[in-house]
């Protein structure tokens, strides 16, 4: 597939990543990152509608939206490698003014995400009961894990595309597209998801799985939208017109970019299936409290990933315009940013908690038991964001390997702790859910270290 730039294009993507007419910092962070937050809101509302809609079904399909969305985390990683490796590379090619490079590099991008997630959803769709009931001791939590994949499987499919298309337009430095996929993404999911869970609309009552039949559905329809919208926009010719090694050298460059990022997405993902393990051993108490504490830990969590995804795509165009010495003031100028959104939800979750948990479940004792866990990580969120830009911007230099060793230490440390805490010390849960930002301060530390020794400057794309 080859993919041709207008004219147009051109200058709005120079304009948004600081090329010929940059925009001052502040504002063109703003105008990179707003896009990114609807999306990456879209993304999180999904987990955020099926623990409000699933938190009034019961409490094992509560409990077992946890384990859900770690599960999901962990399978969509190698399409995590690759469309992030796509991304940062298109983000440089872009500084570099190298735009006939973009259109190889999507196209073996899109088709090697789209096979990688069938296989994927192939292998999710078969293995997640059985699996589910070696490693959850709650027969009730295993069987709704096994309900949610049973069509939420191939919900990932479309998920991966959706990835690879929003990494295409973020790299271009175009994110305005995925405000109008965003409102699709979640109207879709909220419609099908009352519809299936509930039985509205005419539609069978299936519980958690027709929370699966949600996703896929809203995943489905937004591939549509993404699909029709990068035809229209964009000038897409079908067949291969470089050959050898020039249309093999973005392959090469994906791979070596994307291991890493696809090993630390799944050092990330595994840290939080491992720390679950850990609290379904105190009990489904606890394990509920802690699917709705992970709920507004992944709600909090959305201004940091847009604005970390904004930090990793300007700084590799920066680099790629040979600048690479603004890194520290574009980060600063990032996390100010993520911190400036960030900040009032945390207020919120520490001031009014259980208004805060009252979006996910209308149970007063789940409220009760949740209510100071959810303080705990509020606070410990302070260190979360720092950490998350800064490891953006190690990636953003194009060092991913860097960054896959910060995320090991990170992800080690909070896990350890976890253990300690619950299982070996007895601490009551809030003082579990500690490991998070102490994992963060540890990861922040060992960020701004290797951004400060230069060393990402030997990385050449």
């Amino acid at each position: 597939m080859l993919l041709r730039l207008p004219a147009c294009l051109s200058s709005e993507a120079d304009t948004a990543l600081g090329g010929r007419r940059p925009l001052a910092l502040g504002h063109a962070v703003w105008v990179f990152a707003i896009p990114i937050l609807f999306a990456e809101v879209g993304e999180t509302l999904i987990q955020f509608t099926d623990t409000a809609l699933l938190g009034r079904v019961g409490k094992a399909e509560l409990a077992a939206i946890g384990p859900i969305d770690a599960v999901v985390d962990v399978a969509i990683v190698p399409v995590v490698g690759v469309v992030e490796a796509m991304q940062i590379l298109l983000a440089r090619r872009v500084g570099q003014g190298r735009e006939p490079a973009i259109g190889p590099t999507f196209g073996r991008a899109l088709v090697l995400v789209g096979v990688v997630s069938l296989a994927l959803a192939v292998t999710l769709r078969l293995a997640s009961g059985p699996v589910a009931e070696r490693l959850i001791s709650s027969p009730e939590v295993a069987r709704s894990v096994e309900d949610f994949f049973r069509y939420g499987a191939w919900g990932i499919v479309f998920f991966a595309l959706n990835l690879a298309y929003s990494s295409l337009w973020a790299g271009l430095g175009r994110t305005r597209i995925l405000v109008g996929a965003t409102l699709v993404l979640v109207g879709a999911n909220l419609v099908l998801g009352i519809g299936f869970i509930f039985g509205s609309l005419g539609l069978p009552e299936l519980g958690i799985e027709g929370a699966g039949i949600g996703f896929l559905g809203a995943e489905l329809v937004t591939f549509a939208f993404l699909s029709i919208e990068t035809a229209r926009r964009l000038e897409l010719g079908l067949g291969v017109r470089r050959q050898g090694a020039e249309l093999d050298a973005p392959t090469r460059v994906m791979a070596r970019l994307g291991a890493p990022i696809g090993l630390q997405a799944l050092v990330e993902a595994v840290r939080w299936i491992a720390f679950f393990l850990v609290i379904e051993r105190l009990g489904e108490d606890a394990l509920a409290w802690s699917s709705l504490v992970y709920a507004c830990y992944a709600l909090f969590l959305i201004p940091s990933q847009a604005f970390a995804e904004t930090a990793y795509t300007m700084i590799s165009a920066s680099v790629g315009r040979e600048e690479g010495g603004g890194i520290a003031r574009l980060s600063r100028a990032v996390a100010w940013r993520a911190f400036a959104i960030t900040l009032p939800l945390l207020a919120a979750a520490v001031i009014v908690p259980d208004v805060v948990l009252s979006l996910f479940t209308d149970d007063p004792e789940l409220v009760s038991g949740a209510r100071e866990t959810l303080r705990a990580m509020a606070v410990g969120m302070l260190a979360v964001v720092a950490a998350e830009i800064a490891l953006a911007a190690v990636f953003g230099t194009g060092d991913t390997g860097a960054g896959f060793f910060v995320e090991v230490i990170t992800s080690a440390t909070f896990v350890a702790w976890a253990a300690v805490a619950a299982l070996v010390v007895g601490l009551d849960l809030p003082y579990v859910w500690l490991s998070l930002p102490l994992a963060a301060s540890v990861g922040l530390a060992l960020s701004a270290i290797w951004l400060r020794t230069g060393r990402w400057r030997r990385v050449v794309l």
